[in-house]
């Protein structure tokens, strides 16, 4: 029984003395939550064919839809400990979908599109942060297309929201090592409204609101 505590402690010690960069997290508030859905005054075949084009891989290269990334590594204050933010996401339909499989077993989702980044990090949140700052933000985006002949309403839904709250040790399927301190968190509406007026900027449409962040 000794030895056995005796070993629970040391792994508990290892595990406490190998993080890096680990803080308690802060949410910053917003003076009122943005738009997770839009009204654009085009046909939804017009929208879904546009949209599928506007998250495409060339088009996400030449504008990102959170601003270009590519190459920063955000690090979690002195620890030396750091993670890649990814620009570009990957965006799938009814007809090639993988990650997001589940989504367009319902067929009310024919038209829809699913982007995801493969569980990386895409932007630092304007909205969680730690002692050095804003945190690494994860999630998937779905996107809803309803609409007519005429009228298309497009409503953005956040899942498997994250942050990367440093690094600590622990066991995974290649063994004990370093990795990423994941935490969830709830989706803000920030990442959904910046994904909805990307779309909205591709289609020309210049009235959309400014998104709404957290006062400084």
């Amino acid at each position: 029984m000794t030895k056995g505590l005796i070993s629970l402690f040391a792994l508990a010690f290892v595990a406490v003395s190998c993080s890096h960069g680990v803080s308690r997290i802060r949410t910053r508030s917003l003076t009122s939550p943005n738009p997770t859905s839009y009204l654009f005054p085009l046909p939804l075949e017009e929208v879904h064919t546009n949209a599928w084009r506007a998250f495409s891989i060339e088009q996400q290269h030449a504008q990102p839809i959170f601003g270009d990334s590519r190459g920063v590594e955000y690090f979690f204050g002195g620890s030396g400990v750091g993670v890649y933010l990814e620009p570009t996401f990957s965006a799938e339909c009814a007809s090639n979908a993988v990650f997001g499989e589940a989504v367009f077993r319902d067929p009310a989702n024919a038209q829809d599109i699913y982007l995801h980044t493969f569980h990386a990090p895409f932007v630092i949140s304007s909205v969680y942060s730690g002692r050095f700052g804003g945190l690494p933000f994860i999630a998937t985006f779905h996107l809803h297309l309803t609409g007519s002949s005429s009228n298309t309403t497009v409503t953005v839904t956040a899942s498997d929201t994250q942050v990367i709250n440093g690094t600590r040790f622990g066991f995974g399927p290649c063994g004990a090592g370093q990795g990423y301190n994941y935490h969830r968190v709830r989706p803000t509406t920030v990442e959904e409204y910046f994904v909805l007026r990307y779309l909205g900027s591709y289609l020309g449409v210049t009235s959309m609101p400014e998104v709404i962040l957290p006062r400084p």
